[in-house]
């Protein structure tokens, strides 16, 4: 079974295991900073890696090359477009997301209103309202959510627990926001509700 380590309330390790939830595979999430971790946190992960991931012995880290890994060792629904431009504009979106992980590093201080780091958060909000603009889907990845999906939206449920978040003016992010906040797996993944190994 795969096995996601990280800090209980990190967006990049949800998306570690939105991925896992979206792909329809077992999972066992064993957060490290809780007050009574499982055991093999601190056995396979002492210095807290977060996320970091383990199938097989492998040893994984980064998220998104986590999210890649379970796309590809698992049957199961393909999460990233089939076509080369369609993986690479993917892979590109994933990478703008920089732009959000920086305002979250700051939580709320000094770089959350440096001009650039806004100005580049922002640009991501349009980007994301003219995607779903353009595909007229309920998902940046169409019918379903993928990858780019998956990229996102924990960053952006983190973002507004900042109380630091897009305009209501995007109409389609917010829509999709509204639907993203009704989507099963998303919440059932989110720190406050998924399943854990260990107790808070």
């Amino acid at each position: 079974m795969l096995e996601i380590y990280g800090y209980l309330k990190d967006p990049f390790a949800w998306r570690a295991r939105f991925a896992a939830e979206e792909k329809g595979i077992a999972y066992a999430w064993l957060p490290g900073d809780v007050s009574y971790p499982d055991p093999r946190a601190m056995k396979n992960n002492p210095t807290t890696r977060s996320p970091l991931a383990i199938h097989d012995g492998l040893v994984l880290t980064d998220a998104f090359n986590i999210q890649l890994y379970i796309d590809e060792a698992f049957p199961g629904r393909r999460l990233m477009p089939e076509s080369p431009g369609g993986r690479a504009d993917t892979r590109m979106f994933v990478t703008s997301l920089d732009a959000l992980a920086a305002v979250l590093q700051a939580e709320g201080g000094p770089a959350t209103f440096n001009r650039r780091a806004v100005k580049r958060m922002e640009d991501v909000f349009a980007d994301v309202d003219r995607r779903l603009k353009a595909s007229n889907a309920p998902w940046l990845d169409g019918a379903r959510p993928g990858q780019c999906d998956i990229s996102f939206l924990p960053l952006l449920s983190a973002l507004e627990s900042l109380e630091t978040s897009f305009p209501i003016t995007l109409e389609s992010l917010t829509a999709y926001w509204q639907r993203a906040s009704l989507y099963e797996p998303f919440q059932k993944t989110n720190y406050r509700l998924a399943p854990m190994e260990g107790r808070r």
